[in-house]
């Protein structure tokens, strides 16, 4: 019951917020309409496609680092007249080649540039002898993008709902049902009580079908989330309802860099996609976004020296993308295992952290909230936490049995019994009082 409740509050350095994807393309459109008009051109509608990455063993005295990336820009023509769809086809248009000095890929999880860049990296090295790509003046290790198969795959559906005033208005809430059937997250998009929230099913769950029954939704919800279900009305059930689900990404990452030659660079879903529970997708790319700003404003010269920035970028945060996408699909294993892998560290976590905060770190969630930490570190810290753990855990069970062998020892010396019937008989009584126990907690008194 709502009353019955305790609510305890987080200490958190900065409070979440969910920023809708339309509502983060509007902004960055209004940003470079009123500030960058004059250097930044929109094109909506097209597909790019490299024709090569300038990586010919070129290099002049100083005016150029190789030759320029050379790029086919094709107009997608929508293969529907209904302006909801996405779908297009670039077989009946001309397309145009265009040339850049520095090319960003940034094409999301659809990572036409990293698969290119893949393709690339073959025919590159099919063409060198095995001694050519150990010792050769361009040797660099093979790129790759690492594709998981989702075995845990969850589709959702989006729900507006907005929270009473006397809710926390800065915590994020979240709820599973009976045997995990759906999982209920609430992220909040403003200070007002008004949240995002996405109701996770399986795809082959009824409720995730498009104009599904909306009295079989409430239904649902009154057994399962009835904290959230009086929270929305009935116009709310029935657009959740009506629209179908959409699918979350797949783990993806891309490596060991993140350049291609001396002008491509590649970032965001582009290089690391995970699924959005954590909050890790966007705003890695965000970081991405900054840190390669960095990197670009520090370097002298840059008309003369842009190809130190494609390196430099990989240095910073190739083995961060790597981290990020293994961390993140580690606490998104199927099954009740899967379960217990993503429930028992956090116990474990709290429970080390508490008592000797100083050497074991928070969770991994507490992990993620510190400033200055990459994933990578977070990474290493919580592989050392698992082994200290580990070491605590079997010191503190084997001075148990060794207590207990003890014990019986002198247990037998006392009664002038073996040690060996000894413990049968405390293993004995131990069943029978567990048998009890279950047995009397059964027992209604009248």
């Amino acid at each position: 019951k709502e009353e019955d409740a305790r609510i305890t509050m987080s200490n958190k350095e900065v409070t979440s917020r969910v920023l809708a994807r339309d509502k983060l393309v509007g902004a960055l459109k209004q940003v470079i309409e009123t500030r960058y008009k004059d250097v930044i051109e929109l094109k909506y509608g097209y597909q790019v496609d490299p024709i090569s990455f300038g990586n010919e063993d070129v290099r002049s005295d100083g005016e150029e680092a190789g030759p320029p990336v050379q790029l086919q820009v094709s107009q997608c023509t929508p293969l529907s007249s209904d302006g909801d769809t996405e779908e297009c086809s670039i077989e009946n248009n001309q397309p145009s080649k265009v040339t850049t000095q520095f090319l960003i890929g940034a094409d999301g999880a659809a990572r036409g540039i990293a698969n290119a860049m893949e393709t690339s990296d073959e025919e590159y090295r099919k063409q060198r002898n095995i001694f050519q790509r150990l010792f050769g003046k361009s040797k660099q290790l093979p790129f790759r993008v690492t594709r998981y198969d989702d075995d845990n795959q969850r589709v959702y559906k989006s729900i507006p709902i907005k929270f009473p005033d006397h809710w926390a208005h800065d915590l994020n809430y979240s709820a599973r049902s009976e045997n995990s059937r759906g999982t209920f997250e609430a992220l909040p998009s403003d200070a007002n009580g008004n949240y995002c929230a996405l109701l996770l099913l399986r795809p082959d769950d009824v409720l995730a079908s498009a104009n599904c029954d909306p009295k079989v939704l409430r239904e649902y919800f009154d057994l399962q989330f009835p904290q959230f279900s009086k929270l929305l009305g009935d116009d709310v059930m029935e657009d959740v309802a009506k629209k179908g689900a959409s699918t979350l990404p797949s783990f993806r990452f891309a490596g060991p860099r993140h350049h291609e030659g001396k002008r491509t660079v590649i970032l965001g879903d582009c290089v690391h996609t995970v699924k959005p529970y954590f909050g890790l997708g966007a705003n890695t790319a965000l970081e991405d976004v900054q840190i390669l700003s960095q990197i670009i404003e520090s370097i002298p010269d840059l008309e003369k020296n842009i190809d130190q920035a494609p390196l430099e970028f990989t240095k910073q945060r190739a083995a961060d993308s790597r981290a990020l996408v293994k961390i993140s699909r580690g606490m998104d294993r199927p099954g009740k295992i899967g379960t217990m892998r993503f429930v028992l560290p956090l116990i474990l976590d709290s429970m080390f952290n508490k008592f000797m905060p100083k050497v074991f770190g928070p969770s991994m969630f507490g992990m993620f909230k510190k400033q200055g930490i990459s994933f990578t570190q977070i990474q290493k810290k919580k592989r050392l936490d698992r082994l200290m753990q580990s070491v605590v855990i079997a010191t503190i069970l084997s001075s148990i049995g060794m207590g207990f062998g003890y014990s019986t020892k002198v247990l037998a010396k006392t009664l002038g019994m073996s040690c060996t019937v000894v413990r049968g008989s405390l293993a004995a009584a131990i069943v029978a009082a567990g048998f009890a126990r279950s047995k009397l907690s059964k027992i209604t008194p009248r």
